[in-house]
């Protein structure tokens, strides 16, 4: 069940609109000059009604008033005169009136359905259960007096009584279609979906054009997941009022869990040029043009929705967050999951996406302690979430706390052992330099999926690193006829490249470069080959465009960094090699690189420092253990 279908099953009790104030007045008889107005009281009662009538309450007014001061404990009168005030929205004095008269004629049923009217106009729902309640007690009789109690008990959310108010007024008319119709409503928010459908039924045998009925009968089917019986419904309904904005947008909602977001777009832009004020429609909309990868289409829809209702769920924002984000709009993106996070709060519909969704924007803004905040919260949050844990694992590496990041893969790779859990694990440990924990997850993948390109390539790039070039030549060598992609083609040239085979490596390398050039680090060892085979000028150029994409790339820096001091250029090549070790704080070459620079301008001291790092970082860095004998045993007399 897509978003869109979730949210639309909510529309099923949605009560009939309240009456409103005042309706547009039409042109007809003229009003008298309050002189001219007859003193009978007849003759003002039969004005006064003729203008109601006419849809010219305001007319109505004045000789109402006068009706009012001369009978005053007629009752018709001052409901009239409450009607016509009311209509031409002046509620206070309506209320004024009806209070008064009430106070004078507390058991007149007629002035207490007028005065319950008035409060669901203010949205005194309370009021109005009062005075419709004292009314059907009055008058109990009156089928429409129990139906209008009804009304004002659902829309409290007291759907019991409301079931039974509707009931009651069925008894007493059993033609008033507009209760059983009600009735079908509140016995399917209540769950009593059989009887629901059967209610709304005997309002369709009656009267076959009934397009609430339909619509509702759609709701309870698409609640069922009887999308065809639905589909039907919502088109009847259609059919039946052409206007009817809620049936297209919830035609919409059903093509669209068909898998049909074009047709769904189209619904729901039907259901938005129909009424342009309806905010479920936009958001609908919006999910479909995300769908479609129409992302500016679908922006603007969410931003309407949230224009409409800014107090709505967590759910728009989200959706919108994370349109800003694939628009590279990061500030907005923050903005927009903040206020879901918010949102969530007070709707109870907490999720992990948002939160998510922050740290991602916070990293692309390069606020990483943001990032690590927002993500810490959301593990606290839910802590058995495994995407939220390898969040906050992403998050903990790109602030440099490995560590931190491997005990939250860890975490999540218990809480859901799944192939894409196991590499970002082993990429981990691959990146902090432990292979032996990094090659059985690698290893693991690949007994399940001998051709899974990412294990293939990520335990090629560890064996790369451990030395082990036999293994790792064999993993990447394509097999007879095949040929290899540019990323095993990159690993191959590596390999040769630090086996001593620049004839093999330089063409596989530019061959790479050429195709690929997203791959860095070949880019990186191309470049160092150049400079060993004597083009100095054309390795910077190699080495210094590699860095123009990516100035963090650390083999690229440290390879700048060798090339630059063969140049004659020290100082910017130790700013080269501690470039490579900032950004990779757990590699121990950059420390050996740095240390024989210092080494050879006489800095020994600082050199012992860095070979020491070395060789703490890469325990098994053998040309740096024998470096480090050497400064310390020339310093022994």
């Amino acid at each position: 069940m897509t978003n869109a279908t979730v949210l639309i099953l909510q529309l099923l009790a949605a009560q009939a609109p309240a009456p409103q104030a005042a309706p547009p007045e039409k042109p007809a008889i003229a009003a008298p000059r309050a002189d001219k107005l007859p003193d009978d009281p007849d003759a003002l009662y039969k004005l006064g009604t003729a203008f109601l009538s006419q849809n010219q309450p305001r007319r109505a007014v004045a000789p109402l008033t006068k009706l009012v001061s001369l009978t005053p404990d007629g009752a018709p009168a001052r409901v009239a005169l409450a009607r016509a005030l009311r209509l031409s929205g002046d509620v206070d004095k309506a209320k004024a009136v009806l209070d008064a008269a009430l106070a004078a004629l507390p058991e007149e049923a007629t002035l207490r359905s007028e005065r319950g009217l008035l409060a669901r106009i203010q949205d005194d729902t309370d009021e109005a259960i009062t005075q419709y309640s004292v009314a059907t007690e009055l008058a109990p009789q009156d089928a429409e007096l129990r139906f209008n109690l009804g009304e004002v008990l659902q829309r409290a959310n007291r759907t019991d009584d409301a079931i039974e108010a509707y009931r009651e007024a069925l008894k007493l008319d059993g033609t008033l279609q507009v209760a059983r119709l009600n009735l079908g409503k509140a016995l399917a928010e209540k769950g009593q979906n059989a009887e629901a459908k059967e209610t709304l039924r005997e309002v369709l045998r009656q009267n076959a054009g009934d397009a609430e009925a339909h619509y509702n009968l759609g709701v309870i089917l698409m609640r069922e997941n009887d999308a065809t019986g639905a589909f039907a419904e919502y088109q009847a309904a259609i059919k039946a009022d052409p206007k009817h904005a809620r049936a297209q947008n919830n035609l919409g909602v059903v093509l669209d869990g068909q898998g049909n977001a074009r047709k769904a777009a189209e619904a729901f832009t039907r259901a938005i040029a129909l009424d342009p004020k309806y905010a479920e429609a936009h958001f609908n909309l919006g999910l479909s043009c995300f769908q479609l990868g129409e992302n500016a289409k679908a922006t603007r829809a969410f931003e309407k929705a949230l224009l409409l209702e800014p107090r709505r769920s967590s759910g728009p924002y989200t959706q919108l967050g994370l349109l800003y984000l694939a628009q590279g709009k990061k500030t907005q993106a923050v903005s927009a999951f903040q206020k879901a996070i918010e949102k969530s709060a007070d709707d109870g519909k907490k999720t992990t996406e948002a939160y998510q969704g922050l740290a991602r924007a916070y990293l692309g803004l390069g606020k990483v302690d943001e990032a690590v905040a927002t993500l810490k919260t959301a593990v606290e949050t839910f802590p058995d979430e495994p995407g939220t844990r390898s969040g906050y694992g992403d998050a903990l590496r790109a602030k440099g706390d490995l560590d931190g990041a491997i005990a939250q893969y860890t975490e999540s790779l218990r809480l859901a052992p799944t192939t894409e859990n196991r590499l970002v694990l082993a990429e981990a440990y691959a990146k902090k330099h432990v292979g032996a924990q990094a090659r059985p997850l690698y290893e693991a993948v690949l007994k399940e999926d001998p051709n899974h390109r990412g294990a293939k390539l990520g335990l090629a790039d560890l064996l790369l690193a451990m030395g082990d070039y036999v293994a790792a030549e064999k993993l990447l060598t394509p097999a007879a006829g095949e040929e290899p992609d540019t990323g095993a083609l990159a690993r191959l040239g590596i390999l040769h490249s630090r086996r001593g085979r620049p004839d093999l490596a330089v063409p596989e390398l530019e061959l790479v470069v050429a195709k690929d050039p997203a791959q860095l680090e070949a880019r990186a060892e191309l470049g160092f080959l150049y400079l060993r085979g004597g083009d100095e000028s054309k390795a910077v150029q190699v080495l210094s465009d590699l860095l123009a994409v990516e100035p963090r790339n650390s083999l690229g820096l440290l390879y700048l960094g060798h090339t630059l001091y063969r140049q004659g250029k020290p100082k910017d090549a130790e700013k080269s090699f501690r470039g490579a070790s900032q950004v990779d704080p757990v590699a121990g070459e950059p420390h050996f690189a740095l240390a024989q620079l210092l080494e050879s301008t006489g800095r020994k001291d600082e050199a012992k420092k860095e070979y020491a790092e070395a060789v703490r970082l890469q325990p098994d860095h053998a040309d740096a253990k024998t470096a480090l004998q050497k400064l310390v045993a020339s310093d022994v007399p």
